[in-house]
């Protein structure tokens, strides 16, 4: 698996998916390959493989050897097969799952329930950016505000960080930047000063600036992060997406949003060619793969 956040595989997996079955009452991780899933009909193979919460769930949690393992694993699974079809397919089987995780958590004890409400923060993050994705923004506030509330009691800053900014994703993205601004200030007095984290909640700030036509604090605010950038220590799965292409690519989508459209699609260009292969088509809100449609908009607009 790729360490890019929601990225699916690379290399040699992009001939195979990995998808859950049930067998004999486990659930097991079977190869099958991609064309098998694109072309056999198969388009809900997330609903029907991904298998749901049931009345015997608890049952049938108390007999994994490793609940962390299998539900990280899960996890990686519903990721890459949301990178297949889709999030509207992918996200029903996600929030039954979370129901399962947050069974076993509390049932858990010390270390082994400190883990598990760590991944159970992950997985209403994802479940925060599946919702978005599918245009549910009620479910996404939803599903991010419990995942920062669950970052707080695992006393994990990065997570609540990283959180904070995606609260401020969604404030822009649903209109109200004024909002977003504050939490994207937030995210950057939480984040360890010298992080990436720090720079992501900076490319929050200099959006929030973009929206309202604030533009010389939104330049300003993309300077600093390309700054912070190039000395920035490395923090984990968080922010090992983030690289200059990423920063520039946040930038374009700020000049379109200021009506500067040529520069907007220049800035596209650049960043999506900067890019290696795999990453294109990642459902990941700010990578170029979401502003691929901005992009054309930007070109029709510097064209008219």
């Amino acid at each position: 698996m790729s360490e890019l956040g929601q990225a699916g595989s690379a290399g040699d997996d992009e001939d195979t998916v990995v998808v859950p079955a049930r067998i004999h009452g486990r659930i097991l991780f079977v190869p099958v390959p991609r064309r098998v899933v694109l072309a056999s009909g198969l388009a809900d193979l997330a609903a029907t493989a991904v298998p749901a919460t049931t009345a015997t769930a608890a049952t049938e949690l108390a007999d994994l050897g490793s609940p962390f393992e299998h539900f990280a694993q899960l996890r990686r699974v519903m990721i890459q097969t949301d990178n297949l079809i889709g999030p509207r397919h992918v996200l029903p089987a996600l929030q039954q799952h979370l129901v399962s995780l947050a069974v076993r958590r509390r049932a858990s004890r010390g270390a082994d329930a400190v883990a598990l409400l760590a991944l159970e923060t992950r997985y209403e993050e994802l479940a925060g950016w599946f919702a978005q994705d599918i245009g549910d923004e009620r479910a996404a506030r939803g599903h991010t505000a419990k995942a920062l509330d669950a970052s707080h009691t695992a006393g994990d800053s990065d997570l609540t960080a990283y959180i904070l900014g995606r609260k401020a994703q969604l404030a822009v993205d649903t209109g109200h930047p004024s909002d977003a601004l504050g939490l994207a200030t937030a995210a950057r007095r939480t984040a360890r000063a010298g992080s990436r984290l720090e720079v992501i909640a900076i490319l929050h700030e200099a959006h929030a600036h973009a929206v309202p036509g604030e533009g010389d604090e939104a330049r300003r605010a993309y300077d600093s992060a390309l700054t912070l950038l190039g000395s920035a220590d490395t923090d984990g799965v968080w922010s090992s997406w983030l690289d200059t292409a990423h920063v520039n690519t946040a930038r374009a989508r700020s000049l379109a949003a200021l009506g500067e459209y040529e520069q907007a699609a220049a800035g596209f260009d650049s960043a999506i060619a900067a890019l290696p292969p795999h990453i294109v088509g990642i459902a990941v809100s700010t990578s170029p793969a979401q502003h691929v449609p901005m992009r054309a908009q930007a070109i029709c607009q510097a064209a008219s």
